[in-house]
């Protein structure tokens, strides 16, 4: 009988929240997450590069190895991002019912009958437990870009969104559970409200589970068309609501007791004048937005089929910096995109220079075997990937120092992440870390997730 579980969780913030929740509902429903060996190991993989993809499945192995008596379940975007026949897994779950298969399995492995609660229930008040000073709350699923190297709007699907009510009452019950910071998490987070619909062949949730290789089968969602190319069509509406990223965070902000929000990654086309003066005017909205630039170079973004260009970028920023000076702006590069010349990484290098970005992640390119650009000419040398890596993380430690450096004297407010002996440490609304000495606060009774205000 399956009475403990484990969690392995791979790749964003989102896929951190579909576990934690996922692991809330498993308690409820009576299981105990274990401390050493596990009944049930869950395996929430991540498809966004190749070498996500290797470390999902040696998590698998790991898992295996770790919980020798277990069944394995996989979910997550590998699942509808790969056809890879994966030796280890007994389930494999994918689409929207992953409550109702993992509680088919429960019941066909060993007749447990206290269901795990649906997400989606109105009536559902489960919170995530944590002990982590912020609160990762999923709010949007699903992306329809279609950039050229990108494969999650296969592996997630088209765009959905939680309404606001429910959002609401999850923040409120966050709230209330003591999370100084709330982040606002989606894979498309700028087109909140927006729905639309996709093609998808599945196996009905009312069929019974079905025997594959290495295990059972439970379902998977395949998408009319092929991988790189956007469908024929998408119809987007908004059903019956008129809620969208704007109307949300006008209503979070009013929360009584609300410490913070901030927002995980929106592209720069849907940062709108609205949204600007909300972080400008609430007092509640951290002044920190992370916009993936991934190129500085208008070639390679039309290869990417990224919707902007430098231009258009460039004038965005400066208009987010004349209305809020010290906005903390960070954002994420490819480099070693196929087709990307010498001239055109000086050009990105030269332009991340000229934004002043307060921190850059950076990703040497990774090809997805069924995304267009893995087919595309020009596929730079590994050697050459990881020398422009290497320069573009020298200079964020710069960019990071630089930033950093302007808020000295001034007295912010941290999310407190650790107390460590006489150390308190956490993260500004701008996105950097600092830590203080105990003794030096005035109060001295604080504790994790507390947002509280210290002299930079």
């Amino acid at each position: 009988m399956m009475k403990t579980y484990k969690i392995y969780t791979l790749g964003c913030k989102v896929n951190q929240y579909d576990s934690g929740k996922l692991s809330a509902q498993l308690q409820a429903a009576g299981l105990v997450m274990a401390g050493k060996q596990a009944d049930l190991a869950i395996i929430n993989s991540c498809a966004v590069t190749k070498t996500a993809m290797i470390k999902s499945g040696r998590m698998i192995r790991s898992a295996k190895k770790e919980n020798p008596g277990a069944k394995i379940a996989l979910i997550g975007c590998w699942v509808r991002a790969s056809e890879t026949k994966l030796a280890g897994v007994d389930f494999v779950i994918g689409g929207k019912e992953i409550i109702k298969q993992i509680n088919r399995i429960m019941n066909y492995e060993s007749g447990i009958r206290n269901k795990i609660q649906n997400p989606n229930n109105k009536n559902n008040k489960i919170i995530i437990n944590s002990d982590k000073s912020r609160y990762f709350i999923k709010i949007q699923d699903g992306c329809e870009q279609f950039c050229s190297y990108c494969i999650i709007p296969y592996a997630r699907g088209g765009l959905k969104s939680r309404g606001e009510a429910e959002v609401i009452g999850e923040v409120e019950q966050a709230v209330k559970a003591g999370y100084g910071e709330i982040v606002l998490s989606g894979i498309h987070l700028g087109l909140y409200g927006k729905e639309s619909q996709l093609l998808y062949s599945v196996i009905p949730a009312s069929e019974p589970p079905r025997k594959m290789r290495g295990g059972l089968r439970i379902t998977r969602p395949y998408r009319t068309g092929t991988f790189g190319r956007e469908p024929a069509m998408t119809n987007y509406y908004n059903g019956a609501r008129d809620e969208n990223l704007a109307s949300l965070l006008k209503k979070l902000v009013k929360l009584k007791n609300l410490g913070r929000i901030r927002l995980s990654s929106i592209e720069i086309t849907e940062v709108s004048d609205e949204l600007i003066e909300l972080i400008k005017n609430s007092g509640k909205i951290c002044r920190q937005l992370h916009l993936p630039l991934q190129s500085g170079s208008d070639k390679i973004l039309k290869l990417m089929n990224r919707p902007y260009d430098m231009n258009y970028f460039k004038n965005k920023i400066k208009q987010i910096r004349r209305v809020l000076p010290d906005m903390a702006i960070t954002t994420d590069v490819i480099v070693g995109f196929p087709g990307e010349s010498e001239k055109d990484f000086r050009a990105t290098e030269k332009f991340i220079r000229q934004i002043k970005f307060s921190r850059l992640h950076v990703f040497p390119f990774s090809a997805q075997e069924k995304t267009s650009a893995a087919k595309m000419s020009g596929q730079v040398k590994e050697k050459i990937k990881k020398r422009r890596a290497d320069l573009l993380r020298k200079l964020n430690l710069k960019l990071m120092a630089d930033y950093k450096n302007k808020f000295k004297g001034r007295d912010l407010k941290i999310a407190v992440e650790q107390i460590k002996q006489n150390k308190v440490m956490g993260k500004t609304e701008y996105y950097f870390d600092v830590s203080a000495d105990k003794k030096s606060l005035k109060n001295k009774n604080i504790r994790v997730g507390q947002i509280i205000k210290i002299k930079i």
